[in-house]
């Protein structure tokens, strides 16, 4: 059954044109957001069911946006049908809304069978996290200023930034700028061309090709790419994606043509897909992003926190070694109830979708924050450490990716190696010792903290270890907690600093107010 779906599937991509099935994804997308008037007249009105056009998910007509990329990709991969003798091929049409629903009905078949088979394999909570990995990102959507200022606070300073501009000959406030024009552009329009527009816009035709080297590769050459490295994973939906590292394709002689299918993932390339960019600097490069991602904890946790007690790491003695306590220590009535170990890895492929997760770069690190967290709650009951810690307290492992949302088979590998890992170094950890540890992405930390109180926040970190709310978000258990009480809904906290990193941030705002004041 499985050859035979992905025979359907791949019998319409053949008959696909590239360019042409670029700008029918791109068009079916922008016809399910918020502003799906851009889209309109590339889609022929009489092949559109009513309903359609909505951006409230899910529907039942409705297109993930995980979908797209997926077929962006498998375009990518299947050859061209060749001409028949007797006739010429009958083509995919680019402008009927069915030609993209057929595409994803054979890719959901495709899919569901591979899931099955799977399934059957292996732990079904391995394929959660996977899940997880593939649709999280896109639920929580990439067009907000924390994603670009959190990223510019943990890559757009100091050496960081110094190693992007000399590697690429742009400054990153130039890249994101320019980077925000595109996607907007392609929010717009299905293609963007070198014209006279941008000179309208300040911005030089170089400058973007300085831009576009770094996001954007001719439709060929990132075909070969797909080729290679999607033929080695058998679950489609697991496979490798090239618009991560390239989210727009150019098309023509020259590759005049820039094309975008989700122009979304334009933004999450200049913001978080830095890190890819900088984290071949060594290890001073990856210890400066490190500090500034725990800074960045830091402060927002105590701008939103006040009445908890802050302290950050700090060093001290256990001979015949000098060791360093948590990051982060929040501190009630004197006595510590959190602490936080910050890891500012990225996922890697092989982590989000791998057979064989728990063996990816990364998890190792997790594990060692793990252990470390219970060291130091064994060491301040020893009185290595001269703080106090709560009966209740609660470590938690605060990291840049979902490293393990919905994973709860790798969860417990990941304590069960951090419990060989305490036998092995300091077989005085004990059971008191191990504190109920919580995995949060800094996203997470970000939604509950923007709703939540002091004590609630405590709630939701001592309830995630609970049997009903295992696997879930933090934010989710925070919400689930607080469902129907009244609870703050604070602003983002540094909005208003976002052009001190980002200077064209506050020229746009400026320039809009400037357009608004001129109107009559």
């Amino acid at each position: 059954m499985r050859e035979h779906y992905r025979k359907k599937l791949n019998k319409l991509l053949s008959r696909a044109g590239d360019e042409e099935f670029i700008q029918l994804l791109w068009a079916t997308h922008i016809l399910q957001t918020d502003n799906p008037d851009p889209a309109r007249k590339f889609i022929l009105p009489e092949t559109i069911p009513d309903g359609a056009i909505s951006a409230r998910m899910p529907g039942e007509y409705s297109i993930h946006k995980w979908e797209i990329e997926t077929l962006a990709n498998e375009l990518m991969t299947v050859p061209k049908a060749k001409p028949k003798k007797n006739g010429p091929i009958r083509t995919l049409r680019w402008d009927h809304f069915g030609a993209a629903t057929d595409c994803v009905n054979w890719l959901r078949k495709l899919e569901n069978v591979e899931y099955r088979i799977q399934k059957k394999r292996e732990d079904i909570f391995i394929e959660m996290g996977r899940i997880a990995a593939r649709q999280f990102d896109w639920q929580r959507g990439f067009v907000n200023i924390p994603q670009f200022y959190r990223n510019a606070f943990v890559y757009g300073q100091g050496p960081c930034a110094a190693r992007f501009e000399e590697a690429h000959g742009i400054t990153l406030n130039r890249f994101s700028q320019i980077g925000f024009m595109l996607f907007v552009s392609l929010t717009n329009f299905p293609v963007v061309r070198n014209d006279k527009s941008w000179v309208k816009m300040r911005v030089q035709w170089e400058e973007i090709e300085r831009v576009l080297a770094l996001i954007a590769m001719p439709f060929p050459k990132a075909a070969v790419l797909a080729r290679d490295r999607r033929r080695k994973t058998i679950h489609t939906a697991a496979k490798p994606s090239i618009l991560r590292q390239a989210p727009c394709l150019r098309f023509g002689e020259e590759g005049e043509r820039i094309r975008a299918p989700l122009p979304e993932l334009i933004l999450e390339r200049v913001t978080s897909g830095v890190f890819y960019d900088v984290v071949g600097g060594g290890g001073p490069i990856r210890d400066d992003y490190g500090r500034r991602f725990e800074d960045y904890c830091a402060r927002y946790l105590a701008e939103t926190l006040p009445g908890f007690e802050w302290e950050r790491e700090f060093s001290y003695r256990k001979k015949p070694n000098n060791l360093d306590t948590p990051d982060i220590l929040c501190k009630q009535n004197g006595r510590i109830s959190v602490a936080f170990e910050c890891k500012a890895t990225r996922m890697s492929q092989q982590a989000m979708f791998g057979m064989n997760p728990i063996e990816a770069r990364g998890y190792q690190d997790i594990t060692k924050a793990v252990f470390q967290l219970w060291r130091f709650f064994s060491h301040c009951r020893r009185s290595y450490v001269k703080r106090a810690v709560s009966d209740d307290a609660v470590g938690v492992v605060l990291t840049l990716d979902n490293w393990l949302v919905m994973a709860e088979t790798l969860r417990k590998q990941v304590l069960a190696d951090a419990e060989k890992m305490a036998h092995e170094k300091d077989a005085d950890i004990s059971e008191a010792d191990r504190k109920p540890i919580v995995f949060v992405a800094v996203p997470e930390l970000e939604r509950t903290l923007s709703v939540s109180t002091e004590a609630t926040f405590l709630q939701a970190l001592k309830q995630s270890n609970t049997e009903k709310y295992r696997g879930w978000r933090l934010d989710g258990v925070h919400n689930d907690l607080v469902a129907g009480t009244t609870h703050p809904n604070r602003d983002y906290p540094f909005a208003d600093e976002l052009g001190k990193l980002l200077p064209w941030w506050d020229e746009l705002s400026e320039e809009r107010a400037e357009r608004r004041d001129s109107l009559p």
